[in-house]
């Protein structure tokens, strides 16, 4: 497992190197999508940090308070050597790479969107006061790998 400012750093940096626009939103929800394909194929947890349920969808804490600032702008200030830097193995890249990928050319609305599905593991673990607003709950690790497991199956055409 690596810290999830170092996988941040990962998507950070190649979004600027290839000149696509990443915001602190997208930025979670690539992370959370890197961290459930990681699941889903090496049944092994890509981030040590727990993800949390909140409004706008997945978020981790600790990346939530370092990006915020950047509010609805891209982040474009590449992240220098020494920096969150822990050496991913060929698993973690490949997570990464395949996360990237994916969801590269979407926004961060069109990504939370997505995450907000029903069935999702957000939508299974958000939970709502008596206001109406939305709690920040933890999201099992176990109902993300399930949910990322049933779409690489419905994908694959199992």
């Amino acid at each position: 497992m690596f810290s999830a400012l170092t996988i941040a750093k990962q998507f950070i940096n190649r979004a600027i190197a290839e000149g696509k626009p990443l915001t602190p939103m997208k930025l979670q929800k690539l992370i959370y999508l890197a961290h459930g394909l990681h699941l889903a194929r090496h049944k092994t947890p890509l981030i040590r940090e727990k993800i949390q349920a909140w409004s706008y969808g997945p978020v981790i804490p600790d990346v939530y308070g370092r990006f915020k600032r950047f509010g609805n702008n891209p982040i474009t200030t590449p992240m220098p050597p020494g920096d969150w830097d822990e050496e991913l193995d060929a698993q973690a890249q490949d997570s990464i790479h395949f996360a990237w990928d994916i969801a590269k050319d979407f926004n961060a609305i069109q990504l939370s969107n997505w995450t907000h599905v029903e069935g999702s593991p957000w939508f299974q673990s958000v939970s709502r006061n008596e206001g109406g607003l939305i709690d920040q709950e933890p999201i099992d690790n176990d109902v993300i790998k399930d949910y990322f497991t049933e779409i690489i199956r419905r994908d694959a055409g199992e």
